[in-house]
Formats: structure tokens, C-alpha cells, sequence
């Protein structure tokens, strides 16, 4: 019997110290990928503002999703859902500036995030940025602890769709 009250106080001190420790991470967790796409301004913003290419290029869902796509036609307004198994989500196009930037809120496998892709010419081509913000919720705190492990699957994503627009628009 006293090793049922010892496994209880345990599992209660673990609990407390999750708690503290996520107490003291961040509410918002910020992830980012960059890279020099072979391409000028307008034409990356062309297909990074039409959700119907996203299957193509950014490896939401995968290549064996089924996509339904709704909404406005072009730019701000668009929607897009995807399944593939028990894979599913969907995108909203929530603000677009033409040639800078696009912010995109995707529900998935990772949560609800908010993803902004930005633009700016370089040198010899033009510099893609890709940002998911996702907030991580309060008390008591486990969703912060949780994010950790998210952080690497996030990053992986945003890499894939990094690449996948780089393939895209090569000359």
C-alpha cells in the first residue's frame, strides 16, 4: 500500500514541476526557414498567393491528399482542405500584399498556426521567407512543455515547402 501513496506523490510532483517549467517558456512559439529562390519578386508571389498550387510545392498533405478548394479566386479570401488517410487540415489566405508577403492559418497534424511568406528581392533572385507562429495556450502550461517536440516537425515542414517552391520555380 505505501508504494500506491509514493507512486501517487510522484506522479503529483511530476505533474507540479511540468507546470512550473512551462510556467516559464514562452506563450508563442516561432519557427522559421529561409532561402534564395532562382525566380524575381512577382513571379514567386503569383504562386505563394494561389492556395490551388500549394499541393505542388509546400507538402501540406502530402502527395496521396485529396483537396477541395473554395472561397474567393485569388489572393486574400481563399480556402483549401486536404484528407489523405487520417491525415487532414485545411488553409485560409488571411492577408497578401502583392510581391512582399502572404499570411496563411493552417489547421493540421501540428496544430493551428499562422504562417507568414515573405518577399524580397536579393541579388540574384529573391529571398523567401517562411514563419509559423503557433500560440501554446495557458494553465497549466503542458502545451508549452509539449511544443518542444513539435518544434522539429514544424521545422521539417517549412524546409519541404522551402525546397519545394525552390524546384518549382527553377528555370
Amino acid at each position: 500500500m505505501k508504494w500506491l501513496f509514493r507512486s501517487i506523490a510522484l506522479t503529483i510532483l511530476v505533474f507540479i514541476a511540468v507546470c512550473v517549467i512551462g510556467a516559464f517558456m514562452p506563450a508563442q512559439q516561432r519557427v522559421d526557414a529561409i532561402t534564395v529562390l532562382d525566380s524575381d519578386v512577382l513571379s514567386v508571389y503569383e504562386i505563394i498567393s494561389d492556395l490551388r498550387s500549394y499541393p505542388e510545392w509546400s507538402g501540406v498533405g502530402g502527395p496521396e491528399s485529396d483537396w477541395v478548394f473554395s472561397g474567393a479566386d485569388g489572393e486574400t479570401g481563399q480556402t483549401a482542405a486536404w484528407r489523405a488517410e487520417e491525415n487532414f487540415g485545411s488553409l485560409e489566405i488571411l492577408q497578401t500584399e502583392p510581391g512582399r508577403f502572404v499570411v496563411v492559418k493552417t489547421i493540421g497534424k501540428l496544430g493551428e498556426q499562422t504562417i507568414s511568406l515573405a518577399l524580397s528581392e536579393a541579388e540574384t533572385g529573391t529571398n523567401f521567407l517562411t514563419e509559423a507562429k503557433r500560440d501554446l495556450g495557458g494553465f497549466p502550461y503542458l502545451n508549452r512543455v509539449a511544443s518542444l517536440r513539435q518544434r522539429s516537425g514544424t521545422k521539417k515542414a517549412l524546409v519541404l515547402a522551402t525546397d519545394g517552391l525552390a524546384q518549382m520555380v527553377e528555370p
